[in-house]
């Protein structure tokens, strides 16, 4: 029993040593620039894009291959001279605002950012509406 139970756990441990090996050994893609300030924009854009397969990661954390192919993406129009406007507008054209962490400002995008205010003063208004009822109802009490 105790042979068993040490050949189970020998084994699990073992698997585990070898993936973390394995994992430890895959190749990492390097982006070569000539220019530090290419680089810099670079590396802001993969921190500032979300990637469109992974809920919540942006392009930097990302491994899926829809983000692999986004940062090569990223990689060329950077090193072609394109600013980070440019960028993001041509990756907002392709994949919509849900590119972006921060979506502009505009009539589509109005209810993610109005609809937290408004749930905010809907919710103060009914406070306030339920605390002057009650403030009412004991004034009348007394």
């Amino acid at each position: 029993m105790r042979t068993m139970m040490f050949k189970k756990f020998f084994s699990l441990m073992l698997i585990t040593i070898i993936y973390s090996l394995v994992s430890a050994n895959e190749p990492k893609v390097i982006y070569p620039f000539e220019d530090s300030s290419h680089e810099e924009r670079f590396l802001s854009l993969l921190n500032e894009l979300r990637c469109p397969k992974c809920q919540g990661s942006n392009l930097a954390g990302s491994n899926a291959p829809i983000a692999n192919d986004l940062k090569r993406e990223v990689y060329r129009l950077v090193k072609s001279g394109k600013t980070e406007e440019e960028v993001k507008t041509y990756l907002i054209d392709r994949y919509g605002n849900f590119i972006v962490y921060d979506p502009p400002f505009r009539p589509d995008t109005y209810a993610l950012w109005l609809g937290p205010l408004f749930i905010f003063l809907i919710t103060l208004s009914i406070i306030l509406v339920l605390l002057l009822t009650r403030f009412s109802n004991s004034k009348g009490n007394q």
